[in-house]
């Protein structure tokens, strides 16, 4: 039977509210993720920092969820564990009718979906229409069963408040600030500048007044429309005032080269290595 985990605590999925499968999602979110094939999660991490990372964004019933394969339990798991959440959406590329740019914030459950029946009724069509790559390993019966691994989920439930307006990231120099002031997780688009050694000046694109606290700020680039290559940079720091105090920086700022064929095995071997590896 499938888990659900709220918070990182363990139980029967039987014995839980409905909410967390079958939610009523704010109506003016609801057609935004649907169109939205890629979006920006936040949450605070067990460092008591933001932490953020691009991702496809799905809907369970009415609900926002994310679908990761078993190979990524550990990060499933320190998600929903999370005091708080947020999903953004930022990105134009790659949308629907009726998307807009904004973010909600909230909390996460996990439901745990080890032989993949809810996510292969409920979730993968989905998965196959906003993530191209997914097709290569389960766009048929014949491929589901080949790469059966693929298809057990770790799924993540988002319990999500009003959304937010925020202004779309248009270029390179726009990314997506989250700041956690200890009690909630503050989430904006910028565009930053240099402003001295180890320090980026942040200017909110839409004019919001600035936040001070520990930040994350994540930029990424894909290419389109196949989404084969996805490049997230992340920037930690601290903010006070408009000025981001960076102690950590990205190793790249740029989409990555396209790979191999010999990249692209290594990469499909070191995910099915992991996911059965993980796979209770």
């Amino acid at each position: 039977m499938a888990q659900i985990t709220p918070f990182g605590q363990e139980s029967d999925i039987s014995s839980k509210p409905t909410r967390y499968l079958e939610g009523q999602l704010d109506t003016s979110l609801r057609q935004p993720v649907r169109v939205a094939s890629v979006a920006e999660l936040s949450w605070v991490a067990r460092t008591g920092r933001p932490d953020a990372l691009p991702v496809t964004p799905l809907l369970l019933g009415e609900q926002p969820a994310l679908a990761y394969p078993y190979a990524y339990a550990g990060l499933a798991r320190e998600i929903a564990a999370a005091p708080a959440i947020a999903l953004t959406l930022s990105d134009p590329r790659m949308t629907g009718a009726g998307w807009r740019a904004m973010t909600a914030t909230g909390h996460a459950s996990l439901v745990e979906d080890p032989d993949g029946e809810i996510f292969r009724t409920r979730l993968l069509r989905e998965e196959l229409r906003k993530h191209p790559p997914s097709r290569t390993l389960a766009d048929s019966l014949m491929l589901q069963r080949e790469h059966w691994w693929f298809l057990p989920r770790l799924i993540i439930v988002m319990d999500l408040g009003p959304a937010m307006p925020v202004e779309p990231r248009v270029n390179g120099e726009s990314q997506v600030l989250s700041v956690w002031d200890g009690d909630l997780l503050h989430v904006d688009t910028v565009r930053t500048s240099d402003s001295g050694a180890d320090l980026l000046k942040l200017t909110s694109l839409s004019g919001r007044p600035p936040l001070d606290g520990p930040a994350a700020l994540l930029g990424h680039d894909f290419s389109v429309p196949d989404l084969e290559r996805w490049t997230p940079w992340l920037t930690r720091g601290t903010v006070a005032g408009d000025v981001l105090s960076v102690t950590e920086w990205p190793e790249r700022t740029t989409l990555e080269p396209s790979l191999s064929l010999r990249q692209r095995y290594r990469r499909h071997r070191d995910l099915e290595k992991a996911c059965r590896a993980n796979i209770p």
